[in-house]
């Protein structure tokens, strides 16, 4: 089944494994899936009443065992209510005539286990299963939430689970074979070169810069030297003010062509896209163990 996720409906799953382990479960259950969701759906949280997510956040936590956070180390599976809407969210796929399993499914998914805590705390604020039902089902080549003027949204989470990111600095990522502290030297490093093309678009009519920032500008730094608060610092401090900058792009500006390297142009939004997509990916790596 994950083989027909997008990276938006994966993360959903990373994300409400990083919920559960947080609020000390066992499980990750449906109101965890529901907080991985608001991760990653900018749709769903903007059709939200203005500050719901933020109350449902709050009433999971409120309902949450007071007990310390389990260790990323250690295995935690889908409850049994999970795991259906995981199912369901695949049959609404299906049925609908989509090629990916997304965010969206992944909410009517939840919806569909009526009696679950997900899909009560949805219809308190309004979500219901027909009516965002027919909203999915008018959008049949949705891949995943929009990005622009909304990624902005994004950052806060990410920025989030850095924040609670702490020791075992030296352990090297699976994929990248970075240290920690190498990784967050790198979210850094592109978050120097983002914001200053983020800028250049809105007062240039097209922006052309050199390539992406890489890994091998990483050894030269002795960013192992480097102490592991401070790089958390820099980090938060830079997404802070890359995220304020995000919310200041008009709609006009998210189509300025963007020429990074070599690579074709790409507009705007999508140039906000991959940074944020980016950014969630060595972040998922950071946390994961092993």
């Amino acid at each position: 089944m994950f083989q027909r996720f997008t990276q938006h409906a994966r993360r959903v799953i990373f994300f409400a494994r990083y919920e559960a382990s947080v609020l000390g479960a066992t499980l990750i259950e449906t109101e965890h899936l529901l907080l991985g969701v608001f991760r990653e759906d900018q749709d769903l949280c903007a059709s939200l009443p203005t500050g719901a997510a933020e109350k449902i956040r709050t009433q999971i936590k409120g309902r949450s065992p007071t007990c310390a956070c389990v260790s990323t180390s250690v295995d935690m599976p889908l409850s049994h209510d999970s795991k259906r809407a995981l199912g369901f969210a695949a049959e609404e796929s299906d049925a609908l005539g989509h090629r990916s399993i997304d965010c969206c499914h992944l909410v009517l998914g939840l919806l569909r286990i009526e009696t679950s805590s997900a899909a009560a705390l949805l219809r308190d604020s309004g979500v219901e299963y027909s009516s965002y039902r027919q909203t999915v089902a008018a959008e049949p080549g949705l891949s995943g939430p929009p990005y622009g003027i909304a990624a902005a949204a994004m950052l806060p989470h990410l920025i989030e689970v850095i924040s609670d990111l702490e020791g075992d600095a030296q352990r090297r990522l699976t994929r990248e074979g970075w240290t920690r502290k190498e990784a967050v030297g790198h979210l850094i490093d592109w978050a120097e070169a983002h914001h200053q093309w983020f800028v250049r678009a809105l007062v240039e009519p097209k922006l052309t810069a050199d390539g992406y920032p890489d890994g091998a500008r990483l050894p030269v730094q002795r960013l192992n030297d480097v102490p592991w608060s401070d790089l958390l610092r820099t980090c938060i401090s830079l997404n802070n003010l890359i995220a304020h900058v995000m919310a200041q792009i008009p709609a006009e500006k998210l189509n300025t062509p963007c020429r990074i390297g070599v690579a074709d142009p790409i507009p705007l939004r999508e140039l906000v896209r991959r940074y944020v997509e980016h950014c969630h990916d060595i972040v998922a790596q950071l946390a994961m163990r092993g």
